[in-house]
C-alpha cells in the first residue's frame, strides 16, 4: 500500500529535506527511520524540497510499503526513532497514484522576521532579527503587486536545467505586522529555488527604504534571472501547508 505523512520538522541542523550524501537531511532521517521500524528499505517521495536551515509544519510524504503495520503505527512507531526535531503529525493510506510533488494544488510558505532593537534568544532559531524599524505597509504593497501568473526569473536561484520553466502562479501574498513580528505569507501553485527568500530579501530592502517601490516593480518585472540578488537567510523561513484536491482522504480510519 502506498501511505502519506503529514510531517513537522526544525531545519536548522540539516542540509534540506533532500537526501545528501555529504550531510544530514530530512529525507535520510526519515527512511533510516522507516527501515529501523518496517525492516526493509524505503524511498520517500516529498511536496517541496526545502533549502537547508528551512522549516516546515506542514511537508507531506508518501512511500510505498509491503509491511502490515497499522497507520497508528506509523505515527508512533517512526517518532519513536526519528530525533525530535523530525515528528510524524498524521498517517494516511492513500491511492497508488498519489505523489506529494505533482498532485500539489499549493504550497503555503510564512517568513518570519524579529523587528526588534534586541534579539530573542527563544525565537533566534525561526525568525530574522532587522533592528531597524522597518515599513511593513510599504512592504505589503510590495507583496501583493507579485499575485497573479508571472514570471519569476528574478527571484530564481541556480536551476536545475536551464530548459526549467520560471512561470508561476501567486494566489496569496501578503505581509502583516503583528507586534515585534512581521510576517510574510505567500501561496502559490509552485516556488523555484529560493525564490521566497529572494523576495524576502528584495521587500525587506523596500522597508528598510534602501529601494524605491518603483526600482521593486522594476526587478519584479524584469526577466534576468537572480536579479533580486538580496536572500533572506532561510531560518526564517517555514513549509506552512501543502494543499490537495483529495489529500488528507476525507473519509480516513486510522487503525
Amino acid at each position: 500500500m502506498r501511505v502519506g505523512l503529514i510531517i513537522e520538522y526544525e531545519g536548522t541542523r540539516y542540509n534540506g529535506f533532500q537526501f545528501q550524501t555529504n550531510g544530514r537531511s530530512i529525507q535520510g532521517e526519515i527512511e533510516d527511520g522507516l527501515s529501523q521500524l518496517t525492516g526493509a528499505h524505503t524511498r520517500i517521495y516529498g511536496a517541496g524540497r526545502t533549502d537547508s536551515g528551512v522549516h516546515a509544519l506542514g511537508q507531506v510524504v508518501a512511500f510505498d510499503t509491503d509491511s502490515n503495520i497499522s497507520l497508528s503505527r506509523f505515527i508512533t512507531g517512526l517518532n519513536y526513532y526519528l530525533p525530535n526535531d523530525i515528528a510524524v503529525k498524521s498517517a494516511y493510506q492513500v491511492g497508488n497514484y498519489f505523489n506529494p510533488r505533482h498532485e500539489a494544488q499549493s504550497r503555503k510558505y510564512r517568513y518570519t522576521i524579529l523587528n526588534s532593537i534586541t534579539p530573542s534568544p527563544l525565537d533566534r532559531r525561526f525568525t530574522y532579527l532587522v533592528i531597524k524599524q522597518l515599513n511593513d505597509e510599504i512592504m505589503n504593497q510590495a507583496a501583493k503587486t507579485l499575485i497573479g501568473t508571472r514570471d519569476f526569473a528574478p527571484f530564481s536561484g541556480p536551476l536545475k536545467t536551464k530548459e526549467m520553466k520560471t512561470i508561476r502562479t501567486i494566489y496569496f501574498s501578503e505581509v502583516v505586522r503583528l507586534g515585534s513580528k512581521i510576517l510574510f505569507e505567500i501561496r502559490g501553485s509552485a516556488f523555484l529555488p529560493q525564490q521566497v527568500r529572494r523576495i524576502v530579501g528584495t521587500i525587506l530592502k523596500v522597508g528598510q527604504g534602501k529601494m524605491l517601490f518603483d526600482e521593486f516593480l522594476y526587478i519584479a518585472n524584469s526577466t534576468f534571472r537572480g536579479a533580486a540578488k538580496n536572500v533572506a537567510p532561510p531560518h526564517g523561513l517555514c513549509l506552512v501547508e501543502v494543499t490537495y484536491t483529495n489529500f488528507p482522504p476525507r473519509l480516513e480510519n486510522i487503525k
